[in-house]
Order: structure tokens, then C-alpha cells, then sequence
């Protein structure tokens, strides 16, 4: 590039980073310090988000224990993402056992975890489970024998997988 063109593209240039200085409230010339903290505040954002999530997965996990019926825990999160379930399954692994179906729904999306004792995986295979399971919600899943996820679109048919989940292990 050279002449009047690159004279064009190095105006574009200093309204851009003109433009980013703006919208991030710093003078042009500590624009690069001023990314470099934001970049630093958002990454503790997260470590305190993570660390906020793990302590409600194992709040949502004592309570769980608390409802368990036999060796079966199933049962519907409500507002929870994939994530947000296999940090609470996980959670319970060490604490319970037998057989853990959990499900939820976020950004019109269904979440599904199964989580099955090594005690238990001769009998239920999570991933058979999840397998069972994932078409009601108009999903699909599977994974090892005794920790499996899956997901859907159909939010208004998780009690229903969840109710087939139950079914599958009422012999526990």
C-alpha cells in the first residue's frame, strides 16, 4: 500500500484506536495499559465466578443428599448448564452412592448428567441412561459407564426424560 491509499488506511487506523480509547474511558497513549487491566479484572471475574459456582454446586449437592431415595438421586435443577451439573454430580461422587441423574435447562437449552458408582455400573451404564434419555429432549448424549452427558432443545421435556430416568432405575 502506498500514496493516498495508505494515507486512508492509517486514518482508519487512528479512528479506531480512537474509537476503542473512547468506549474503554483512556487517553490513547495508556490504551495498552488500560486492555492489559481489563483483560486482568475479567480473568479474576472468572476465578471468582468459578470459585462462586463450585461452592453453590456443593451447597446444591448437600441438599440433594439430603432428598436422596434409596441409591437413586434424580432430579431437575431448574436454571443450571451442563457445567453447572457435572460440577454438582461431581461434587456428590465422594459422597453418595448409586446412581445420579440431574438435569436442567439455560439459553433454551436442555443439560443432562448422569453419574453411576463403580458399586452399581454392572447394573446402570450412564451412558445407557443418557442414550435413553437425550431423544425425549430432542437431543442426544452417551459417554463412559459411570459418567455420561447429553442435551436437547425440547426445555418442556425434561420432566418427562427425567421421569423415564427414574423408570430405568426404579430397581435400585
Amino acid at each position: 500500500m502506498a500514496g493516498l491509499e495508505a494515507y486512508r488506511h492509517a486514518i482508519e487506523g487512528a479512528a479506531l484506536i480512537k474509537h476503542i480509547a473512547d468506549k474503554v474511558s483512556s487517553p490513547v497513549h495508556e490504551l495498552e495499559k488500560k486492555i492489559e487491566s481489563l483483560l486482568s479484572h475479567g480473568r479474576e471475574l472468572e476465578k471468582q465466578l468459578k470459585a462462586a459456582q463450585q461452592k453453590q454446586a456443593a451447597e446444591t449437592a448437600r441438599a440433594l443428599l439430603a432428598k436422596a431415595q434409596n441409591s437413586a438421586i434424580i432430579e431437575n435443577l431448574g436454571t443450571a448448564d451442563g457445567d453447572f451439573l457435572q460440577a454438582v454430580a461431581d461434587a456428590l461422587k465422594s459422597q453418595f452412592k448409586g446412581v445420579v441423574v440431574l438435569g436442567g435447562s439455560s439459553n433454551e437449552a436442555v443439560s443432562l448428567i448422569a453419574t453411576v458408582s463403580p458399586d452399581f455400573t454392572a447394573k446402570f451404564q450412564a451412558g445407557k441412561i443418557i442414550q435413553a434419555i437425550a431423544p425425549l429432549v430432542g437431543g442426544k448424549g452417551g459417554g463412559k459407564a459411570d459418567n455420561a452427558r447429553g442435551g436437547g432443545k425440547d426445555v418442556s421435556k425434561l420432566p418427562d426424560a427425567l421421569q423415564k430416568a427414574r423408570e430405568l432405575v426404579s430397581a435400585v
